[in-house]
C-alpha cells in the first residue's frame, strides 16, 4: 500500500531523543542538508511511485524518499546491502533527516531488492537523477551555460574469460539447463559431454598453451554438435542458453563445406547463422585434436575423456575477425570489448562555469565498451536541452569532436569546443581553411591567391544505409588562372577540361577550420577547462567505487551510475553548505566532511 512521507514537521520533532551535544553535531552534518535541501524535492517525486502500488490494500510500503536516500548513500560510500542496513540501523543521522522513529528507518535487504527491481522495471533511476539534479541547480543557482563531458571505462562484476573459457562456460550453462528441462535428451548425449562439462564446472577450460588450443577446437566441435542435434526441437531452441550458444558459435566460428581438411584453417568469411541449409556434419571433416598442428596420442586422449567425435564443419576464426560486440561473458550479454578493455563506458557531463560556487554532474550515459564517443555527443546535448539545462558551450576531448558533431551542435545552439584527433600529414599543402568563406560556411568568396570562383553548385552523394546522403559542394575557378598560379602544386583544386574544381563538404570545411583554430594559444587556453572533468572521473573511481561495480548487465550498471552521480552531487552540495559564509547557512558554520 502506498503512503506519503509525512512532511508536516512536529513542534518538537526530536522529542528528547538527542541531547544538546548530539543536536549540535546533527545540525552540522549532512542530515540537516538532506532535511532542508532535498526533502522538498523528494516529497514531490514520491507521488510518481503511487501507480506502482495499491492505494488501500496491502502492507504500507517504506517511505520512498527514505529508500531513495538510502540507495544514494549506498553508492556514495560503495556499501553492500548488509552495510547499508547496518548504517540505517545505527546511524542517527537518517532518523534525524527524515524525523522518523527507529522502527520506521530500519529496512531489510529484501525491501532494498524489491525497490531496485521497481526502479529497473519502470526506468525510474534517470527520473530521480534528472529531477534531483534540476532541483539542486535551481536551489543553488548553478550556471549551466558551460559544461564539459568525458567518458571513462568501468567494469561490471563479471569474470574475464579467455576464448576457451567462454566456449566452456556457454556449453556448461546449456547442458545444465538441458539436464533440468529435458533430462532424457541430456542422457542421450555422447559420454564426452558429461566427462568434459558435467563433472566439475570449468574443468575443461583449465588448460595451458598447446593443450588449450586443442581443447578450443574440441569445444567448437561440441557446440556445433549441440546446435545441429537440437535444430528441430522448438522447446530447446527457445532456451536463452541455446541462443547464447548459437551466438558464441556464430561470432567465433564459421561453417565450411570443405570435405578434405588435415589441419585447422583460420577462416575469414562473414558470420554464418546456423540453419538447416548449412552443410551437415555428415559431409564435412572433424575439427578434433587430431586435425590440429600437433597430434594427440591415444593415452592423452583417454586422459582428456575424448572420444572420436562425428564430422563437423566448424572452423575457428582468427582473433582479428571476432567483432568487438561479441559476447564477453554469458552473465553480461550486453558487455563488449573496446580499446580500454571489457565492460562498459560511462559518459559524465558536468557544469564548469567559473562563476559557480559548486559544479554538478548534469548527465550520465552508459554504453558498451565498443561504443564510439562520437555517437554520444548529440545524444547528451539533446537530453540536456530536454531537461532545460542546455549549455551554450560544451567542452569535450577529440573523441567527442568531429566536423559533423560541431555542425549538429551549432544547429542546436551549442558551441562544441575541443581538439580534433589526428595530425596533419601534409602541412605544406593548402587547406580548406586557407580559402575565404562566407558566414554560411559553404560559400567560397576567394581562394588563397585571391581568385574569385566562377560559380558554385552542390550535389548529394548517396551513402550506404542508414546514413543520409552527403551534400558536397563544387566550386569552379578559371582554369587558365589556376594553371599559372604559384600555389597550384599545393592547392586542393583539381584541373579538369574546362575548369579548376574544388570539391568539399561542410563537415570537411569545419574540420579544417577547427584544426587551424586549435593551434592558436587562445584556443588552447580556453580549452584547458575541459581537463577538469578528469578529476571527476578519478573521484568517482577512487572514492565511490565506479571502477569496479558489484552488478552485471547494462540496466543495472546504469542504475548504479545514476545513484553514484547523484551521491557525488549531494556530497558537493553538503561541502558547499557546510563551508558557506552566507547567513542562510550559519547554522552549519563548522564543517563535517564525513561525506568528502
Amino acid at each position: 500500500m502506498f503512503r506519503n512521507l509525512p512532511l508536516q514537521t512536529e513542534i518538537f520533532p526530536c522529542n528528547g531523543k538527542y541531547n544538546a551535544r548530539e543536536m549540535a553535531a546533527l545540525n552540522k552534518s549532512w542530515a540537516r542538508v538532506i532535511k532542508d535541501k532535498m526533502l522538498p524535492f523528494l516529497g514531490t517525486i514520491e507521488n510518481k511511485f503511487a501507480p506502482f502500488f495499491d492505494a488501500t490494500m496491502g502492507r504500507p510500503i517504506k517511505y520512498i524518499p527514505l529508500l531513495i536516500v538510502l540507495h544514494i548513500f549506498k553508492e556514495l560510500y560503495d556499501w553492500t546491502d548488509a552495510e547499508l542496513v547496518e548504517a540505517a540501523c545505527f546511524d542517527k543521522r537518517f532518523e534525524y533527516a527524515f524525523e522518523l522513529s527507529f522502527e520506521e528507518v530500519i529496512v531489510c535487504q529484501k525491501t532494498l531488492h524489491n525497490f531496485r527491481h521497481l526502479l529497473l522495471e519502470n526506468e525510474m533511476a534517470r527520473v530521480i537523477f534528472e529531477g534531483a539534479t534540476a532541483h539542486l541547480i535551481n536551489t543553488f543557482n548553478v550556471n549551466t551555460s558551460q559544461q564539459r563531458l568525458d567518458s571513462s571505462h568501468i567494469v561490471s562484476n563479471m569474470a574475464k574469460l579467455s576464448r576457451l573459457g567462454l566456449f566452456v562456460r556457454v556449453t556448461e550453462n546449456f547442458l545444465h539447463k538441458l539436464k533440468l528441462v529435458a533430462p532424457d535428451s541430456y542422457q542421450q548425449l555422447p559420454e564426452r559431454f558429461a566427462a568434459r562439462y558435467g563433472q566439475r564446472r570449468g574443468y575443461f577450460a583449465d588448460a595451458r598453451s598447446r593443450k588449450a588450443q586443442h581443447r578450443l577446437g574440441e569445444c567448437a566441435n561440441d557446440m556445433w554438435y549441440l546446435i545441429d542435434h537440437f535444430r528441430g526441437d522448438d522447446k530447446i531452441a527457445s532456451l536463452r542458453v541455446m541462443t547464447l550458444l548459437q551466438r558464441v558459435f556464430n561470432e567465433h566460428c564459421a561453417i565450411t563445406p570443405t570435405s578434405e581438411t588435415t589441419t585447422v584453417t583460420v577462416h575469414s568469411p562473414e558470420v554464418v547463422s546456423v540453419s538447416a541449409s548449412d552443410t551437415t556434419s555428415a559431409t564435412a571433416p572433424a575439427l578434433s585434436a587430431a586435425t590440429l598442428d600437433e597430434p594427440v596420442s591415444p593415452t592423452t586422449a583417454a586422459c582428456d575423456h575424448q572420444e572420436v567425435p562425428p564430422p563437423s564443419p566448424a572452423v575457428l576464426k582468427a582473433s582479428s575477425e571476432i567483432p568487438s560486440g561479441a559476447l564477453q561473458n554469458p552473465s553480461a550479454e550486453d558487455a563488449a570489448y573496446g580499446y580500454k578493455g571489457q565492460g562498459y563506458e560511462v559518459t559524465l557531463t558536468e557544469t564548469c562555469s567559473a562563476n559557480n560556487a559548486l559544479q554538478l554532474i548534469t548527465d550520465v550515459q552508459v554504453d558498451p565498451s565498443n561504443h564510439s564517443d562520437q555517437h554520444s555527443t548529440i545524444a547528451v546535448v539533446d537530453r540536456l536541452a530536454a531537461n532545460g539545462i542546455r549549455p551554450e558551450v560544451l567542452y569535450g576531448d577529440g573523441n567527442f569532436v568531429s566536423g559533423d558533431n560541431i555542425i549538429a551542435c551549432a544547429e542546436r545552439g551549442v558551441n562544441l569546443q575541443g581538439n580534433l584527433t589526428g595530425s596533419d600529414s601534409h602541412p605544406e599543402k593548402l587547406k580548406l581553411a586557407d580559402f575565404a568563406f562566407a558566414a554560411d560556411g559553404t560559400t567560397v568568396i576567394a581562394c588563397p591567391a585571391g581568385q574569385k570562383p566562377l560559380d558554385q553548385r552542390s550535389q548529394r552523394i548517396r551513402q550506404a544505409q542508414p546514413e543520409p546522403a552527403e551534400r558536397r559542394f563544387l566550386i569552379h575557378f578559371e582554369r587558365s588562372q589556376c594553371e599559372g598560379c604559384p600555389l597550384l602544386a599545393n592547392c586542393p583544386v583539381t584541373l579538369q577540361k574546362k575548369h579548376a574544381v574544388l570539391a568539399f563538404s561542410q563537415p570537411e570545411v569545419v574540420t579544417s577550420q577547427r584544426r587551424r583554430q586549435q593551434e592558436t594559444e587562445a584556443f588552447k587556453e580556453r580549452n584547458n577547462i575541459r581537463a577538469g572533468i578528469e578529476s571527476t572521473n578519478a573521484e568517482m573511481k577512487t572514492r565511490h567505487g565506479m571502477g569496479r561495480l558489484r552488478v552485471r548487465r547494462q540496466r543495472r550498471v546504469e542504475l548504479v551510475m545514476f545513484f553514484k552521480a547523484l551521491g557525488c552531487n549531494i556530497k558537493r552540495v553538503v561541502k558547499y553548505v557546510l563551508t558557506s559564509p552566507e547567513p542562510d547557512h550559519s547554522a552549519f558554520a563548522t564543517p563535517n566532511f564525513a561525506l568528502c
